[in-house]
């Protein structure tokens, strides 16, 4: 049965978060002066992380393959990053990935990160080589020979002090995709996510000690009206720090550390280890309430499923905010949960099914 489990704010930071239109300044590294601040304790530009729901010809009625690329920007490598063929249900692993010869893997070994010119930024993957190219506008990524992603920014971006985790500040830029894969046209939409770690946490590595969230990011361009909507929910249950977001053309933007959820878990069927998931969810926070439908699975962002990543699950589908269904005309969803164990979950009061 779904159980309504409420979430609120009970350690750490207070949530201090904004809109913001970024400037050229703001893409500079290794410290910003968004955060070049005791509070967030002069963090560094620790991690670089692109994610992107593309489908090709723009045919949302299809399944979308999932772009995801998580970079180490103080180790100069790539930590992963595939263009995936998700599971063909919510319990499913993926299928593999596409172009997997010329996709850098992890420890692969990247540029610094360095100026183009007065208003341009940028990386380059070594080998095989890949580009990511960034203005205040707009960010371009090149993955081998086979495809290019043009990311248009949607008007803001967020920008949050330690709000979503401790020690990590991070600048979140939605953005609508227009590329090329394999010479064909393709439409999508997705972020660019910047992380800012203070230097004596000594990066990632430092921050993931009892790592547990619930995360879902929804993108979309509604079909009626065109209107860009995106929720993004954030959820601590076992340290009480929850960030949540939902910003929509026309309308100011929601900021809160209060969320509600909604669902009932599944295990994983391929795992003994307890790892649960669940299909579909009702978030609600601000007022407002979100549908979200799970439809694809997948297990870990690697070529091979992670199963050994005890506790990890993803889930990935369509959405819609209020209480009446409606589509997009294109969308993007990002489920992922971490530490969600049975007992963990029964502990909070959700229930599980076998």
């Amino acid at each position: 049965m779904k159980k309504n489990i409420k979430f609120e704010h009970q350690n750490g930071p207070v949530l201090f978060a904004q809109t913001k239109k970024l400037e050229s300044k703001d893409l500079k590294a290794p410290t910003p002066a968004l955060f070049d601040t005791a509070y967030d304790g002069r963090a560094i530009l620790s991690l670089s992380d692109f994610i992107g729901m593309v489908f090709p010809n723009g045919d949302v009625n299809e399944k979308p393959m999932l772009y995801i690329r998580h970079t180490d920007m103080l180790k100069k490598q790539f930590r992963f990053g595939n263009l995936l063929e998700l599971g063909d249900t919510w319990l499913d692993v993926q299928k593999g990935a596409y172009h997997t010869e010329e996709v850098g893997q992890g420890g692969s070994e990247i540029s610094e990160y360095h100026a183009i010119d007065e208003e341009t930024y940028g990386y380059e993957g070594l080998d095989p080589h890949s580009e990511f190219i960034f203005s205040k506008d707009r960010f371009k990524v090149k993955e081998g020979s086979f495809m290019e992603l043009d990311y248009e920014t949607w008007p803001y971006a967020i920008v949050e002090h330690e709000s979503m985790y401790n020690n990590v500040s991070t600048i979140i830029q939605a953005a609508s995709i227009m590329g090329l894969y394999e010479n064909r046209p393709c439409l999508g939409l997705g972020e660019h996510d910047r992380l800012f770690i203070p230097s004596e946490v000594h990066g990632f590595d430092g921050i993931t000690n009892a790592f547990g969230y619930f995360y879902m990011n929804m993108m979309g361009i509604r079909e009626e009206d065109g209107r860009r909507e995106q929720a993004l929910i954030s959820i601590d249950p076992y340290h009480g720090k929850n960030f949540c977001y939902y910003y929509i053309d026309g309308e100011t933007p929601i900021f809160t550390d209060k969320a509600e959820m909604e669902t009932e878990w599944t295990k994983l069927p391929y795992v003994d280890d307890g790892t649960c998931v669940y299909k579909d969810a009702i978030f609600r926070f601000g007022g407002k309430e979100f549908h979200f439908e799970g439809k694809w699975g997948s297990k870990g962002f690697t070529i091979k499923p992670r199963v050994e990543k005890h506790g990890q699950s993803q889930i990935f589908g369509t959405w819609y905010e209020g209480k009446t269904p409606y589509k997009h005309r294109l969308f993007m969803t990002f489920g992922e949960n971490m530490e969600a164990y049975d007992y963990k979950l029964k502990e909070l009061g959700f229930d599980v099914n076998e």
